[in-house]
């Protein structure tokens, strides 16, 4: 009898353990993300980088002082914020077609 809520709290917190969301998001430099590309490709990362765009087409992307770049997707998601200094977290993807780029799950603005 004694066992019987231990057992059923041991069930209750593996069964939330494997419940855990989003993994874990490797934390990058916009620099490691040009260099290895292929590396992080459907990985779950983080950067800091401005935000830069350009209108025609229009599209959004993080840039470093060496000029490293990744674009943004959504559009939306840093629309709002060019010139801010931002930390993005997200899926990577990279193609030799159509580059390097960021879907953001959450953006912050940086000091």
């Amino acid at each position: 009898m004694f066992f019987r809520p231990i057992l059923a709290t041991a069930v209750c917190l593996l069964l939330l353990a494997g419940c855990g969301g989003e993994p874990t998001a490797t934390q990058l430099e916009l620099v490691d993300l040009a260099r290895f590309s292929e590396q992080y490709d459907g990985e779950r990362v983080s950067t800091t980088g401005h935000v830069r765009s350009h209108s025609d087409p229009e599209h959004y992307w993080l840039e470093d002082d060496n000029l490293n770049r990744v674009a943004v997707h959504p559009d939306s998601a840093v629309e709002s914020l060019v010139g801010q200094r931002v930390r993005v977290v997200g899926g990577f993807r990279f193609s030799r077609e159509s580059g390097r780029a960021i879907e953001a799950d959450t953006v912050e603005v940086l000091p």
